[in-house]
């Protein structure tokens, strides 16, 4: 098995402009129910976080952030990027499956373009009652259609409710992109 840490830093190297802009179904997420929520801050989580696009955007509004990425090249990046913006972020270079996922910690929890079905159940364990998890998956959209770099199986069509039966649904949808298909979910924990 390819060591994952190096793929993905040899991808951070080349600092993308994509990876580094927060996501619109993100940005809609937080406008809509994280700020309204939490107008102070709160402690937040950014699982398989990279460059830090949504973690910085948090931090910037208060928020007491960590993040946690298999690449070192991402980390150092992100380090460097927030102190340059004057932000503070506990931030860890290691595989998300390795990171202490301790109970009850998070006000919100960032998972975008991560498979691991292993994390959900941690994911959920991790927030704080009432807090909000907001996700963003490629998922297979027709029963031939594979996702190029894959590591793992793709989320089937609706799979991904499925992976959180401990939150409370907020917003869910799945839709086509690019011959392939995505979903986003923002879910509540009682």
């Amino acid at each position: 098995m390819p060591d994952q840490g190096a793929a993905w830093d040899l991808k951070y190297r080349d600092r993308l402009p994509s990876l580094t802009v927060p996501d619109p179904f993100f940005l809609s997420a937080c406008n809509r129910f994280v700020v309204p929520k939490f107008p102070n801050g709160g402690t937040g989580l950014d699982v398989a976080g990279g460059l830090g696009r949504h973690a910085l955007w948090l931090a910037a509004r208060k928020w007491k952030m960590s993040v946690v990425d298999v690449s070192a090249v991402a980390i150092e990046q992100l380090r460097q990027e927030a102190r340059d913006l004057g932000l503070e972020l506990d931030l860890f270079a290691l595989d998300a499956a390795k990171y202490d996922f301790q109970r009850s910690q998070y006000d919100t929890i960032v998972l975008f373009y991560h498979l691991d079905r292993g994390l959900f159940p941690r994911i959920v364990s991790a927030l704080n009652s009432g807090g909000l998890f907001i996700c963003k998956m490629a998922i297979r959209w027709n029963g031939s259609a594979t996702i190029p770099g894959a590591a793992t199986s793709p989320l089937q069509r609706d799979e991904l409710r499925s992976l959180v039966p401990g939150l409370h649904v907020v917003e869910y949808q799945e839709r086509p992109v690019r011959g392939r298909g995505v979903a986003e979910f923002i879910g509540s924990k009682p």
